[in-house]
């Protein structure tokens, strides 16, 4: 009895040294802000409460509708495009062709590079006026492929999932491919001996096989869709007229733009909320096997 309580203290000072890092950078941050969310606050000030009274307005605020509309098409438009292309090009890139390593590292150079200065290149080459783009359209004829796709609310959110498509599809075709040569070459060799061709075989055999790898890209990309920041604040700020405003970079305006920090706070709380629902219904509904990798 002694040994197995000695046991456990020395395992609770091995995992002492995480939790209290833990305690201080997440917990704690995560209570004070739901304190601060029922605040009328500042940020420098003594703050007034005000109760759920920052949670109410939200739920009528416009922007925040916005945000969340915005968050959808984010969510279904980057996961879908990423998932798909990354797949094909990870079974592509695993039959052996020659320079595939390099086709690798030029595939997936685009998700190692810091969001802004993604943002900053894709600002030049999307510029109306004198962007690659423009300069490509006119020497085509294809002009009108210079439109003013970052200032126009029709298109701008479109325009910045679009980047971020180009910039994650190689993290993607990583995963797919770190998958693809955990398939037992076996399975392939004996699809092909029952006559069945390529696209057969990668639909019904390759696909499902890795069905955990495509679902722990959708929590990843639902978890990454919801907190992305650095990309919208740097190509649009979330404009134009909140048309390209993700709940980020509306909780940054209300924060540090306009001083409602309590307000922030309320929204910080509710994509923390999404975020975690989120991620807890992916797992009650597919098990947590798919994050481990042991689902059967």
């Amino acid at each position: 009895m002694k040994t197995l309580t000695r046991e456990r203290l020395v395992g609770l000072a091995f995992l002492a040294p995480t939790l209290i890092l833990f305690g201080v950078f997440v917990v704690y941050p995560i209570f004070y802000n739901v304190q601060a969310s029922t605040l009328q606050w500042d940020g420098v000030n003594v703050g007034t409460p005000v109760g759920i009274d920052n949670y109410l307005e939200l739920f009528q605020d416009p922007t925040f509708l916005i945000t969340l509309r915005n968050s959808a098409f984010w969510i279904v438009l980057t996961i879908i495009p990423q998932g798909v292309i990354g797949f094909l090009l990870a079974v592509a890139l695993n039959q052996g062709l020659r320079g595939s390593t390099i086709y690798r590292a030029i595939f997936f150079i685009p998700a190692i590079l810091s969001p802004v200065v993604v943002g900053i290149v894709w600002q030049r080459i999307l510029d109306p006026f004198n962007g690659v783009l423009t300069a490509i359209g006119k020497a085509t004829g294809l002009e009108f492929l210079g439109g003013n796709y970052l200032a126009d609310p029709q298109t701008a959110i479109f325009a910045v999932i679009f980047v971020n498509v180009w910039m994650w599809t190689g993290f993607s075709m990583l995963f797919y491919l770190a998958g693809l040569q955990l398939i037992d070459p076996s399975l392939m060799e004996a699809a092909r001996i029952d006559g069945a061709n390529g696209f057969q075989t990668m639909v019904r055999i390759t696909f499902p096989l890795l069905k955990t790898t495509t679902l722990s890209l959708v929590l990843l990309g639902i978890i990454g869709s919801l907190k992305t920041f650095e990309l919208v604040y740097v190509l649009t700020q979330g404009g134009p007229n909140h048309a390209s405003e993700m709940l980020p970079t509306f909780a940054f305006l209300e924060a540090f733009q306009l001083q409602n920090v309590g307000y922030a706070s309320a929204i910080s709380v509710v994509l923390l909320v999404i975020a975690v629902v989120s991620s807890l219904s992916m797992v009650r509904v597919f098990g947590a096997g798919f994050i481990t990798g042991d689902e059967k």
